[in-house]
């Protein structure tokens, strides 16, 4: 006897079909063939796009799975990328792309959430195949604006050269510019004053809040840490800037004092993140400022020029974990 359809499952197959562009008819055995790999071979660039693995009899893949692994193996095989930076590529796309469905179905669960009454399943994929056209158009949009405003940041530095002639060049995976993190201060004592959905609003507004200042000064974002923001920006000036108008934001109208930390100088880059000695001292300032105040170190006070109209005011060489005697200095708008 034929077991009924499940009208749920239905509708979430045309969901997926839909999002996936093409119906889930394939094992991993079955991809892979078609792709002209073992499984073996291709795991690594499943595992690299953050898929999990799956077993032999599952069907779990698509002709776009196969027309996938076909480009990054013809990368590979006409010589334009070897594996280890095909591999690299497709992880930095995978693991952005995971963040980024995350936050997008949260805003849209929220969405349903908030609706007057139940939304059947098959009004959400109506709704998806509306906007998904766009979505997608946005989202390769605003990759392409961004490849072109780093590709540009890039070259200007390569033809400019070295700042100092005498100094060292800097290496592929190197950048020289301004860190910074801003936290929000005494955030362990507002989790336990503050009720669940105010304290997530007032993280969402900071965070929002703060990506909109950073962009607007030609900076770039690196990644929100909840309560904590970290920035980096080509000039101490911008950094200081956004430090500064930072601390007048006031997310959903909730008290909330930052902390911000920058400093100035050589900058190793992997993966879109940022590491080295620049980027600890920083978050060393970060750990030491007061609320409400910016601690900078002495290569963005220079940076910033002796004609400065902020206030600058030096503080005593203090002992800083991990790095021994640190100069520092707070800086402020003029009152």
């Amino acid at each position: 006897m034929t077991e009924p359809a499940d009208p749920r499952a239905e509708a979430l197959g045309r969901i997926t079909a839909l999002l996936l562009n093409a119906p889930v008819a394939l094992t991993r055995d079955e991809a892979s063939a078609a792709a002209g790999l073992t499984v073996e071979q291709a795991r690594p660039y499943w595992r690299a796009m953050g898929f999990p693995d799956v077993g032999g009899d599952q069907v779990a893949f698509t002709s776009t799975d196969v027309a996938a692994l076909q480009l990054l193996v013809g990368w590979n095989r006409s010589g334009l990328l070897d594996e280890a930076r095909t591999l690299e590529i497709v992880r930095s796309l995978g693991q952005t792309a995971s963040r980024l469905a995350d936050w997008q179905v949260d805003t849209m669960a929220r969405l349903l959430a908030e609706a007057d009454e139940p939304v059947p399943l098959d009004r959400v994929g109506e709704g998806m195949a509306e906007v998904l056209p766009g979505l997608e158009s946005l989202l390769v949009h605003a990759w392409r604006r961004h490849l072109a405003a780093v590709v540009g940041r890039v070259l200007a530095l390569a033809e400019a050269g070295p700042g100092d002639p005498d100094g060292p060049t800097p290496e592929a995976g190197e950048a020289t510019g301004t860190v910074g993190f801003a936290d929000i201060a005494g955030f362990t004592r507002l989790a336990r004053v503050l009720t669940d959905e105010a304290l997530a609003a007032m993280v969402s507004a900071f965070e929002t809040g703060a990506a909109d200042l950073v962009a607007a000064h030609g900076a770039r974002l690196v990644k929100t840490l909840g309560d904590e923001v970290m920035f980096v920006a080509d000039e101490p000036a911008d950094a200081v800037a956004i430090a500064l108008a930072m601390h007048a934001l006031r997310p959903a109208g909730e008290p909330m004092r930052l902390r911000i930390g920058l400093a100035t100088g050589r900058l190793i880059t992997v993966m879109g993140d940022y590491y080295g000695e620049t980027v600890n001292r920083a978050s060393r300032l970060t750990a030491i400022a007061r609320p409400g105040g910016t601690m900078i170190d002495p290569a963005t006070e220079e940076g910033l020029g002796p004609d400065t109209t902020y206030v600058v005011r030096h503080h005593r060489p203090r002992a800083v974990r991990g790095m021994g005697l640190v100069r520092a200095s707070s800086v402020a708008l003029p009152r």
